[in-house]
C-alpha cells in the first residue's frame, strides 16, 4: 500500500466522519492503523469515532496510541482526556488536559474541561471524606459536623454530586444531638422584630413545623442578614423540607460567616434588659 493510498483512505475516512457515517469511518481507520501503526492522525480520528459511538475503552486505547505516535500533539492529549473522563478516570483526564495546555496554552477546550474535571475531583474528595465520617463507627458530634460541611461543599462544587442523597441523613443525625444555645445580648427597640422572628423560628423547630420555621428565620434575615446561626437554622429547615439547593446555599452562608459554626447548636435569643 503506497503513501498516497494511505492518505486517500484517511481522506475518505474523514469525509465519512464529517457525515456522521461512523461505521464507514471506523472500517477505513481500523484498516489503516493495522497497516500503518504509527499513523497518529488515523489513531486520533479512530478514537473520536469510538467516542461518538459510545466505546470509551476502545477510544482510550486508540488515543493512547495517537499520543505515543505524536507526543507533541496537544489535540491528541485533549481527546485522550475526554476519553479518560468518559470512563470516570478523572485524575488521568486532568493530567491529559494539563499536558495539552503545556503544548498549546491557547487550547480553549482543554482549559475549559480541565476546570470542570478539577471541580469534579474536588467534589469527589469532599464527598468521600463526608461519607466516611458520616458512616464511621460511633461518630462524635465533631465528626458529624465535619461530615455535613464536607457534603455541603461537595454539592456546592458540583451540583449533581451524590452527596445530595446523604445530606438529609447527616442533618437528621445532627438534629438528634441538637441542643439549645442561648444568645446573651441586649435587645434594643430596633432589634425587637428580629428577636421575635428568631423566637418564632426556635419554637417552630421544637414542634417540627419546618414551614413555619423557614418563614420565621427568613423574616429574621430581613432585619439582620449577617447572623450565621440564622442561616444555619434556615439551612436545616430547608433540608427537612427536601429543598437541597436552598439548604446548601444557606449552610454555605453560615460557614462563610462563622467558620467554626456548630451544627448541633440551635441558637435562641435570650433577652437582657
Amino acid at each position: 500500500m503506497t503513501n498516497l493510498d494511505s492518505e486517500d483512505r484517511l481522506a475518505r475516512a474523514l469525509e465519512a466522519l464529517g457525515q456522521a457515517d461512523f461505521p464507514a469511518a471506523i472500517s477505513l481507520l481500523e484498516g489503516l492503523v493495522v497497516e500503518d501503526s504509527a499513523n497518529a492522525r488515523a489513531w486520533s480520528q479512530l478514537g473520536v469515532c469510538y467516542l461518538e459511538t459510545q466505546r470509551p475503552s476502545d477510544a482510550v486505547e486508540a488515543l493512547s496510541r495517537a499520543v505515543q505516535a505524536a507526543p507533541e500533539d496537544a489535540e491528541a492529549h485533549y481527546l485522550l482526556g475526554n476519553a479518560s473522563g468518559s470512563l470516570g478516570q478523572l485524575d488521568r483526564a486532568a493530567a491529559c488536559y494539563r499536558r495539552a495546555l503545556e503544548l498549546d496554552p491557547h487550547h480553549a477546550k482543554a482549559e475549559e474541561f480541565l476546570m470542570k474535571v478539577e471541580s469534579l475531583i474536588e467534589s469527589r474528595e469532599h464527598y468521600r471524606t463526608g461519607l466516611s465520617l458520616l458512616y464511621s463507627q460511633n461518630p462524635s458530634h465533631e465528626d458529624l459536623n465535619r461530615s455535613l460541611r464536607e457534603l455541603v461543599l461537595s454539592v456546592a462544587v458540583f451540583e449533581n454530586s451524590p452527596a445530595r442523597d446523604n445530606l438529609p441523613e447527616a442533618g437528621r443525625r445532627l438534629r438528634d444531638l441538637q441542643r439549645e444555645m442561648p444568645l446573651a445580648m441586649e435587645i434594643t427597640p430596633e432589634l425587637q422584630p428580629w428577636a421575635a422572628a428568631c423566637e418564632r423560628g426556635f419554637q417552630c423547630v421544637q414542634f417540627k413545623n419546618w414551614v413555619g420555621a423557614q418563614a420565621a428565620y427568613e423574616e429574621a434575615l430581613t432585619y439582620r442578614v449577617g447572623d450565621a446561626f440564622v442561616h444555619q437554622a434556615l439551612g436545616l429547615c430547608f433540608m427537612e423540607l427536601g429543598e437541597v439547593d436552598n439548604a446548601v446555599r444557606a449552610l454555605l452562608r453560615a460557614m462563610e460567616l462563622d467558620s467554626h459554626c456548630d451544627f448541633t447548636h440551635l441558637a435562641r435569643v435570650q433577652r437582657i434588659s
